[in-house]
């Protein structure tokens, strides 16, 4: 079964690697006091072509099986950032998982993205909200 991806109209217009300043701007619940981590420049590097596609999710597709690629890329890439920009995890914490991502990153970096994203079954409906 293959898995496919679909790239996003804009994503054309973004040439290079992505930006620590890019990459706030797109995500403003990642907080500024980690732009100095080494592992956070390291993390954007490696990941800018998945987060500029990642979307946040709403609600409403987190109950219909978590959506499509572009919201697995938010959940698995941005949303230990954001859980730590409210202060519900801590600083050591956040930067181990950037860590953790980073090294299975690098165990298989050419199929990486599609392990972000669940199976579906074949011909199952996509998510999405009613």
């Amino acid at each position: 079964m293959a898995i496919q991806i679909r790239v996003a109209k804009d994503m054309g217009r973004a040439s290079g690697p992505m930006t620590l300043d890019e990459f706030h701007a797109r995500f403003p619940e990642v907080p500024r006091d980690l732009r100095e981590e080494s592992v956070l420049a390291q993390y954007v590097e490696a990941f800018g072509h998945l987060l500029r596609l990642a979307q946040k999710p709403s609600p409403c597709m987190m109950r219909e099986g978590g959506g499509d690629a572009p919201h697995q890329f938010y959940l698995r890439l941005v949303n230990d950032l954001a859980i730590y920009g409210i202060g519900l995890a801590t600083r050591d914490r956040t930067l181990a998982r950037l860590r953790a991502t980073l090294e299975e990153y690098r165990k298989q970096p050419a199929t990486f993205a599609c392990t972000l994203v669940p199976r579906r079954a074949p011909g199952a409906p996509r998510p999405g909200c009613a």
